[in-house]
């Protein structure tokens, strides 16, 4: 697992919290609207650089490492193109600027990782072991409330808001049948942002940063 690397270290950002707890419970589906559909048989040649509202994307770049990722599920079938693992980053008009070891750092308003695989048999039960593995065992981040699940005909999503350091984060973790992705939101207004935020731009993300290939018999 990783976290921040490059320039952020373990200083503390300028932004302090109160009362934030943790809560390593299992995720409860309190967010479900849909049904999680069969497979498809779609899977992806690639990621791409995705389209979110109101930001600019790109693939991330230079030596600072933004965001979580998704823990590498080993049971998995391995993608067999190149770029199984692909990251990058939105920001939006307003700037995220932290205060690291008296110089100031612009961060970005999403990070995002996408991981490809041959197939993901049961979406919402692998993405339940990531979230366990990749945030609930994380010794860097300190959950705050508990973690919120939604499916979609193709997806399944599991957001929690966390800290980080003292910054407040929220991260969704996210599976369909052809790949495993892990989004960090950055707070611009210097709190969390909502889960159902997050939840609106991760389905944006899965949307237009994967590109179909093959369709499996």
């Amino acid at each position: 697992m990783r976290g921040w690397k490059g320039a952020v270290g373990a200083v503390g950002l300028a932004l302090l919290l109160a009362g934030c707890g943790g809560d390593a419970s299992e995720p409860q589906a309190r967010l479900q609207a849909e049904s999680l559909g069969k497979d498809t048989g779609i899977r992806y040649d690639k990621s791409q650089v995705p389209t979110v509202k109101n930001m600019t994307c790109d693939r991330k770049r230079g030596s600072i490492r933004y965001g979580l990722n998704a823990h590498k599920v080993e049971s998995l079938p391995e993608h067999k193109g190149e770029k199984a693992s692909e990251d990058y980053v939105c920001h939006g008009p307003d700037r995220i600027s932290l205060a690291v070891e008296g110089r100031t750092v612009a961060a970005p308003h999403i990070a995002a990782e996408y991981d490809l695989y041959g197939a993901v048999p049961d979406p919402l039960k692998t993405v339940k072991t990531v979230y366990g593995e990749s945030l609930a065992e994380n010794d860097e981040r300190t959950l705050v409330g508990g973690a919120e699940t939604v499916t979609t005909k193709t997806a399944a999503i599991i957001c929690q808001k966390n800290v980080w350091e003292t910054f407040p984060m929220t991260t969704c973790l996210w599976a369909n049948h052809g790949a495993v992705g892990a989004v960090d939101f950055f707070p611009p207004a210097g709190r969390h942002p909502e889960i159902a935020e997050a939840v609106t731009r991760t389905k944006e993300l899965i949307a237009t940063g994967l590109v179909e290939g093959s369709v499996n018999s």
